[in-house]
């Protein structure tokens, strides 16, 4: 970032950073959050990580966000941003542009985010994610519970549902 400064293309320049899947286990402090799992589990602290977008000339007024994103979500936004044609991408494409995130809150995501690991999956959908493990499905409310403490498949059977329908 100094040398960008330095070489007077800072503000032009759009640094995007994020880690990979999951913090680590046996580091202190530990790098999850209190969040449920680590690297190579489909639970938040398997799957969350920081992400940062800097952009001085295109994002004016810098902000948190809790958007749910991916790193799917890279090429479909420096798509957009650079005027490639749709046909620059391949269909179907799992992630969307977040262009409009630099410049408001844009509402809840319309596309899912699909996680696959080791025989393991997660499905997220804004509030609820679907969990599979060893083939066993589970339901979480991430808003209510981002530990992932409480199944709510039985409770919730029709988001249990229409998730597992689908991620299906």
């Amino acid at each position: 970032r100094k040398g960008l400064r330095d070489a007077g293309i800072a503000d032009d320049t759009l640094v995007w950073f994020n880690s990979d899947n999951g913090g680590l286990p046996g580091i202190q402090p530990e790098t999850v959050g209190g969040l449920r799992g680590f690297k190579g589990s489909v639970y938040e602290g398997g799957l969350r990580v920081p992400g940062i977008i800097e952009w001085p000339a295109g994002i004016p007024n810098p902000r948190v966000t809790k958007f749910p994103a991916s790193t799917m979500d890279i090429f479909p936004t420096i798509a957009e941003l650079t005027g490639l044609p749709a046909s620059a991408q391949l269909q179907p494409a799992d992630g969307m542009s977040l262009k409009p995130l630099f410049t408001k809150e844009i509402g809840p995501r319309l596309k899912p985010i699909p996680f696959r690991h080791i025989g393991n999956a997660a499905w997220v959908d804004n509030q609820y994610k679907l969990v599979s493990v060893k083939g066993k499905f589970a339901l979480y409310d991430l808003e209510a519970d981002p530990h992932e403490t409480t199944d709510l498949s039985e409770q919730q059977p029709k988001i249990f549902q229409r998730l597992r329908s689908a991620f299906d």
